[in-house]
């Protein structure tokens, strides 16, 4: 009983705070998940379910081989209809959210933690490339999981046990079209504290067992390229007209301009012309690389500055690789403002309850304003645009 109460009272909030967040998420990504676009489908969702129909599809295309197999799961089971196939992408978004939980447990309070992982899975974008039945969503899963690994603090906290789950974890993130950028210059950003925690993994059974699992995993994409060359380029995230600077200068302009201006012209996965943060978004995002910037010496500003930098060059390279797979970065950009704001608040009132429940009530209160305004956005008014209306005409 004695041991029941001090687990309950060392973890009893953030099993609360857990608990509540896993209801809201029901919420969030399986309410009206068919019939909020009145039951029909865009044709990307169609074109995407295709790739899946079959085991023979996915070896032909083994590009995001883990959410074909997925879909194809669900499909052998008599369910291929829009609903099933969105239901698909919601269980990949809730491992995305759980993986930014993570990493946000990992830099910050629990309280901070819950406040950003909150305003990451209400975020539109968040919600529109949860809901959407594509494997766009695994961009978020693959640099979130690449940041669980990589972060110095789980370098640190490497066990041998572990090795095993990263290799499989990193086998997996490479069937992601433009991720492997970004697995290769993460082992180089981090490979004093891989070679730290490779001697410090015993015994030598399961450094061979991680070997070999990751080995066995990515095989199949070897192979896959290897039998289609033509996808090689599509795996590495390169368009048609890589190497055109203009082009290039283009779409890395475009993704600031996305974030706070002017959203993308693309009404199945967007409301308009909306930039995809909100105004308190916006700020927190700016203290965050103020913070980061500042701290540039640190390892872990250097490696999500770096990280940042490279996904954003990925995108410029023109393949199908889209602002999701920034968006993780950005809102932990977002979490780290929230957190410097805070912190500096409490510094200031280190003694004054009532000046230090007002700065966290503030605080509190702006992520639940801009919670409501971007569920509503995606929710109410993106579901009724015309434009939503008409390019979701397909029915599956």
């Amino acid at each position: 009983m004695k041991a029941l109460k001090l687990f309950l009272k060392d973890y009893g909030a953030e099993i609360l705070l857990c608990t509540a967040g896993f209801l809201l998420v029901f919420l969030l990504l399986w309410f009206r998940i068919g019939s909020l676009t009145f039951g029909n489908a865009a044709e990307i969702e169609v074109t995407s379910r295709a790739a899946g129909s079959s085991l023979q599809a996915i070896i032909e295309n083994p590009l995001n081989a883990p959410y074909k197999l997925t879909q194809r799961a669900v499909m052998f089971a008599g369910y291929n209809g829009v609903t099933s196939m969105r239901l698909v992408t919601t269980v990949w978004a809730v491992l995305a959210m759980v993986l930014f939980y993570l990493v946000a447990r990992q830099w910050h309070s629990t309280r901070i933690a819950g406040l950003a992982t909150w305003l990451f899975i209400t975020s539109s974008w968040f919600l529109h490339t949860a809901r959407l039945a594509t494997p766009e969503v695994m961009w978020l899963v693959g640099l979130l999981g690449l940041v669980v690994v990589f972060t110095p603090r789980s370098m640190r906290e490497f066990r041998s046990v572990t090795l095993t789950v990263y290799a499989v974890l990193l086998a997996s993130v490479l069937y992601i079209p433009g991720m492997v950028w970004l697995v290769l210059v993460s082992l180089v950003i981090q490979r004093r504290n891989l070679a730290h925690a490779w001697d410090a993994a015993r015994p030598i059974g399961l450094k061979i067992l991680g070997i070999f699992s990751g080995l066995i995993i990515v095989t199949p994409l070897i192979f896959g390229l290897i039998r289609s060359p033509g996808l090689i380029a599509e795996w590495m995230g390169i368009g048609p007209d890589f190497g055109n600077i203009a082009e290039a200068a283009t779409r890395l302009a475009s993704i600031p301009l996305n974030l706070f201006l002017i959203g993308p012209d693309d009404p199945v996965r967007w409301l308009g012309q909306l930039p995809l943060l909100s105004a308190f978004e916006i700020l927190m995002f700016a203290v965050g690389v103020y913070f980061y910037v500042s701290h540039r010496s640190a390892s872990r500003a250097r490696f999500i500055l770096v990280l940042s930098a490279l996904a954003c060059l990925i995108i410029g390279f023109g393949g199908l690789v889209s602002l999701s797979l920034i968006v993780p970065a950005v809102y932990l950009f977002v979490a780290t403002g929230v957190a410097y704001m805070l912190e500096e608040w409490l510094i200031v009132f280190p003694n004054n309850p009532l000046a230090r429940l007002f700065g966290i009530s503030l605080i509190v209160i702006a992520v639940l304003l801009t919670s409501i305004y971007q569920t509503r956005s995606y929710f109410v008014a993106w579901r009724y645009s015309p434009e939503t209306i008409q390019v979701f005409d397909q029915k599956m």
